[in-house]
C-alpha cells in the first residue's frame, strides 16, 4: 500500500556555501557515491547547524542593503527605470547559498518498494544527495519535482538527505527568497503503482432541459510497473461524493510489461451529478485501486470537480450555464514575517479576506502556486488562473510548463492556463507567435479541457493606440489577456470579434495603508493626493477600469494588480522602499481604503467606508476631502451632526466631498437605500495611545505543529479607537504550546526584522505569527509597550482529529 511521510521537520541549516558546493561535474561527479566529503559526507558533524522546519526561507534573515545596478537594456523595461536595479526590484535583500541536512531511518521492510522522495518547491537551482550519491538538479524555484531514490537507500538503517539550494540566481523581478520553501514528503509505494500525477479526471455535466441530470466522466491513469516481468493487474476506479457514497465504479483487467509505463483510459456516467461552483464547491474523490490476485497493491486519491466552463466572445464567463464576472486578484506568494516560506494556512487565511472582499478568483503570478493554494481554491470556490513562469519553447521552460500542467489539471478551480506575461521583447513579433504556438499545443496535448490565455502590456505607448501589433501572438489564442491598457479593449474586440477577453492586470492603485498623505522619505503614498499628478499613478485607476470592466459585456473579468503588497518592485518609491504598495490589503492582509471600494461592487453585503481618518490637529479650519466607498443608494455626510449634503452614488464609482473643514470630532456618513436609512459608519478624532489589544484570528487551532494562530494587534485609545498615528514598538511574550513565527506590519519603508519578537506599529497596527506545538493546551501571548497598557490574548490549542 502507498504510504506517503511528511519530511517538513528535523532538518539542520547552515547559511553559506560549503564544499563539494555545485561541484556536481567535478571530481565528485567522476564517480558514483564520490560525495563522501564536506556537507554531503555522511560523517560530517552538523551539530552547530540551526534546526528548522519548512517551509524555510533563509534570504529573509538577511539585512536591508542597497546596490545600483541599473538595468541593462532597460529600455525594453520601461517600467523598472525608476527603481535602482534587479536588487532593489527583488526586495533589497540578498539572494545566498544554504544547505540542509536531514536523518532519515529507513525501516528495511521498505526493501522491495518504490521509493519518491518530493519536493513542492526549492528556490532555487538545487542539488540533491542521498547517502553521499548526487540524486539530481532542479533548476527552477518555482516547480515541484521528485526522484526515485530506491537504489540508493540502506534499508534498516539511516540514511542523509542532503541539499544545496542556490538563491544567488533569480527567474523574476520581485522578491523571491531562498531555501525549500515548500513541504517535502516520501512516498512509499509497491513496484506496480499509479505514477506521480498520474491521474487526470475529465468531466461534462450534460444539460437536460435546464438541469444537470447526469456528467461523463473520462479518466487516464498512467500505471508503472518496476518488476522485472510482466504483470497482470485489475485496475479499479470508484467516484466518491463528499458523503461517502459511491457515485460509479469501473474495474477493467490489464497486463503491464516488465520494466513498463502504460496510460489506460476508462469513462463512466454519473447520474445526478453535483456540480462544482463558486457557492458549493462540491468535490468528487477518486479512489484509484490496483489489485493483483485480489491483492491491493496501490491505492492512489485524486480529487475533482464536474464543472462545464466557458468563455463567451461577446457576453463572457459562463460557470455551469450561469454567467459569472471573474473578479480576481493577482498574488505573489510572500507573507509578511514569512517570505516565502509560507505555512498551509497564511493561505486559507489570505483567501477567505479575498472571499470577504467579494474577490472569485486569484491569478498565480507569475510562476505555478503551492498545491495546498490550489487544494484551499478548490474547497473554498475560488477560480484559478494558473501560470507558467515565462513564454519560451526551450526544453526547460517547455518542460517547466509540462510539470504545471500535469500536476494541477485535476483541480477544478483552474479554469485557465497562463503561458506568459508582458513578454515586451516578442509579444509583437513573429516569433512570439512562434513560441505562444508551442506552448499552446504543449497545453493541449496534455489538457483540451480548459482555455490558454497570456497576459500582453502596453508599455510601450503605441501599443496603447494600436492593439494589433499583439496579433502574431494573440491571435490563436483562445483567450486574449490584457494587463492595463483600458484604451485598446474594445478596438482589439473589433478586430477580434470571435475571441474572448479577459484583463489578466488592472489597476496597480498603489496606496499605503492608513497613509493619507503622500510622503516620499517614508515611503508613504496616498493615491488620491492631488500633488500626485505626473506621477506613474493616477487616482481613480482602480475605479475607472473596473467600472470599465463591469460595464463592458464582452470582457470575461479582471484581476488586480495585487490582491496584497509584496517585496519587491518599489513602486512609485525606490530604497529606503523595499515593498511593493500595489494591494488592495498590505502584506499582513490588512484592508487598504480601496479594498472597501471593491467590496462595495464585488460583495453582496452592505458596505459603508469613509476615509481619511479624523486626526489633523495641523489643520484646524482647513478644507480636507472626504472619500466614501460605498453601494448605497445615496450618502449624506455629517461634520459633528452637521450635513455637508446628500449626494447619489453612482453604480461602480464613489463618492467625494472635496471641502470638508477640519475640526475635531466626528465625521458620520449614512447610506440610505428607498428613501431609508440603512446603514451607517462614523470616523472619529482619536484620544492619545492608550493601551494594545491582541485579537487572534481564531480561538481553537489545532495542535499539530502546523497551525498558525494569526494575531492582529492594535494600538487604541481610552475609547478603544485605533490610533492611526501610533508606531508604538510592541515587544511579544508567548507561552505554552506555540512557538514565534514572525511579524509585521504593512510598512513600505521598514527594514525591521521580521524574525525577532518585537515590531512597531504602522498606522496602529502589526501583526504576530505563532506555530503551534503538536500538543493539546493554550497558546498565551503577552503584547508590551513603554507608556502603554499591555495588550493579552490566548488561542485554544486542541489534537486534530
Amino acid at each position: 500500500m502507498r504510504n506517503r511521510i511528511n519530511l517538513d521537520t528535523g532538518w539542520r541549516f547552515y547559511l553559506g556555501d560549503l564544499p563539494p558546493g555545485n561541484e556536481v561535474d567535478g571530481w565528485g561527479g567522476a564517480k558514483t557515491k564520490a560525495f563522501g566529503f564536506g556537507a554531503t559526507s555522511i560523517k560530517f558533524d552538523d551539530s552547530k547547524w540551526k534546526q528548522i522546519k519548512i517551509p524555510h526561507d533563509f534570504v529573509l534573515d538577511g539585512d536591508f542593503t542597497r546596490k545600483k545596478e541599473g538595468f541593462p537594456g532597460e529600455g525594453n523595461i520601461p517600467a523598472m527605470e525608476t527603481i535602482d536595479g534587479r536588487h532593489v526590484t527583488g526586495g533589497s535583500l540578498e539572494g545566498n547559498i544554504g544547505w540542509y541536512r536531514l536523518l532519515l531511518s529507513i525501516p528495511e521492510e521498505y526493501e522491495g518498494k518504490r521509493i519518491y522522495l518530493h519536493f513542492d518547491g526549492v528556490f532555487r537551482d538545487s542539488i540533491v544527495f542521498v547517502n553521499e550519491y548526487d540524486i539530481g538538479r532542479h533548476a527552477s524555484g518555482y516547480t515541484g519535482f521528485y526522484y526515485d531514490i530506491t537504489d540508493f537507500l540502506d534499508y534498516g538503517g539511516i540514511n542523509l538527505l542532503v541539499v544545496r539550494a542556490d538563491a544567488t540566481g533569480r527567474e523574476g523581478w520581485w522578491y523571491e527568497g531562498g531555501g525549500i520553501y515548500r513541504h517535502v514528503y516520501m512516498e512509499v509505494v509497491d513496484p506496480v503503482h499509479a505514477a506521480v500525477w498520474g491521474t487526470f479526471v475529465t468531466s461534462k455535466a450534460i444539460d437536460e432541459n435546464g438541469s444537470y441530470k447526469k456528467a461523463e466522466i473520462t479518466i487516464q491513469t498512467e500505471l508503472i510497473n518496476k518488476n522485472k516481468e510482466d504483470k497482470v493487474i485489475r485496475l479499479e476506479s470508484s467516484v466518491i461524493d463528499e458523503t461517502g457514497n459511491l457515485a460509479g465504479c469501473l474495474s477493467k483487467e490489464l497486463k503491464i510489461a516488465f520494466w513498463g509505463e502504460q496510460t489506460e483510459t476508462q469513462s463512466i456516467t454519473i447520474e445526478n451529478p453535483i456540480l462544482w461552483d463558486i457557492e458549493n464547491p462540491h468535490l468528487y474523490k477518486l479512489q484509484t485501486n490496483i489489485y493483483e490476485s485480489g491483492i491491493i497493491l496501490d491505492t492512489y486519491i485524486t480529487y475533482f470537480g464536474i464543472r462545464n466552463i466557458c468563455f463567451d466572445a461577446n457576453t463572457g464567463f459562463y460557470l455551469n450555464g450561469r454567467h459569472i464576472k471573474i473578479k480576481g486578484v493577482c498574488c505573489h506568494q510572500d507573507h509578511a514575517g514569512l517570505g516565502i516560506g509560507v505555512p498551509d494556512r497564511i493561505w486559507e487565511y489570505r483567501l477567505e479576506k479575498i472571499k470577504k472582499m467579494g474577490g472569485n478568483a486569484y491569478r498565480c503570478s507569475h510562476n505555478p502556486p503551492a498545491p495546498e493554494l490550489l487544494d484551499y481554491c478548490d474547497r473554498m470556490g475560488i477560480l484559478v488562473m494558473d501560470e507558467t513562469r515565462k513564454l519560451s519553447s526551450s526544453n526547460e521552460n517547455i518542460n517547466q510548463l509540462r510539470s504545471m500542467i500535469k500536476r494541477d489539471r485535476n483541480h477544478p478551480s483552474i479554469i485557465l492556463w497562463s503561458i506568459g506575461n508582458e513578454e515586451i521583447s516578442v509579444q509583437d513579433k513573429t516569433e512570439g507567435g512562434r513560441l505562444a504556438g508551442t506552448m499552446l499545443m504543449e497545453v493541449k496535448k496534455m489538457d483540451v479541457s480548459r482555455p490558454v490565455t497570456m497576459a500582453f502590456c502596453g508599455w510601450n505607448g503605441a501599443y496603447f493606440h494600436d492593439p494589433k501589433v499583439f496579433l502574431p501572438a494573440s491571435r490563436d489564442l483562445d483567450i486574449m489577456g490584457f494587463n492595463y491598457m483600458p484604451e485598446g479593449w474594445d478596438e482589439y474586440h473589433s478586430v477580434m470579434p470571435d475571441q474572448p477577453i479577459i484583463i489578466t492586470e488592472a489597476s496597480a492603485n498603489s496606496s499605503t495603508r492608513g497613509a493619507y498623505r503622500t510622503d516620499s522619505v517614508r515611503s508613504q503614498y496616498f493615491i488620491m493626493d492631488e500633488r500626485n499628478e505626473g506621477t506613474a499613478v493616477k487616482a481613480d485607476i482602480a475605479e475607472v477600469q473596473w467600472k470599465q470592466t463591469a460595464e463592458s459585456d464582452y470582457v470575461s473579468g479582471i484581476f488586480l494588480w495585487t490582491g496584497f503588497d509584496y517585496r519587491g518592485e518599489p513602486t512609485p518609491f525606490t530604497y529606503p522602499a523595499v515593498s511593493s504598495q500595489f494591494g488592495v490589503m498590505d502584506a499582513c492582509g490588512f484592508p487598504k481604503d480601496n479594498y472597501y471600494y471593491y467590496k462595495s461592487w464585488w460583495s453582496n453585503e452592505t458596505v459603508l467606508h469613509l476615509f481619511p481618518h479624523w486626526n489633523w490637529p495641523d489643520q484646524i479650519g482647513e478644507k480636507v476631502p472626504v472619500y466614501c466607498y460605498s453601494n448605497a443608494e445615496e450618502v449624506e455626510l455629517f461634520v459633528n451632526g452637521i450635513s455637508q449634503g446628500r449626494k447619489k452614488m453612482e453604480k461602480n464609482w464613489y463618492l467625494v466631498w472635496p471641502d470638508v473643514v477640519w475640526q475635531p470630532g466626528e465625521i458620520k456618513a449614512a447610506g440610505y437605500a428607498g428613501g431609508n436609512e440603512i446603514i451607517s459608519k462614523a470616523v472619529k478624532t482619536t484620544k492619545p495611545p492608550f493601551k494594545i489589544e491582541v485579537i487572534p484570528d481564531r480561538d481553537t487551532v489545532y495542535g499539530d505543529s502546523k497551525d498558525i494562530v494569526i494575531f492582529t494587534v492594535k494600538v487604541v485609545d481610552e475609547d478603544n479607537q485605533l490610533v492611526p498615528e501610533s508606531d508604538a514598538l510592541i515587544q511579544f511574550r508567548i507561552e505554552g504550546q506555540g512557538d514565534f513565527l514572525g511579524v509585521g506590519n504593512g510598512n513600505p519603508g521598514s527594514h525591521e526584522s521580521d524574525k525577532v519578537p518585537m515590531r512597531r506599529a504602522f498606522h496602529g497596527l502589526c501583526q504576530l505569527l505563532v506555530q503551534t506545538h503538536e500538543a493539546r493546551g493554550k497558546i498565551n501571548v503577552t503584547a508590551y509597550a513603554d507608556g502603554l497598557r499591555s495588550g493579552r490574548s490566548m488561542a485554544e490549542v486542541i489534537l486534530p482529529d
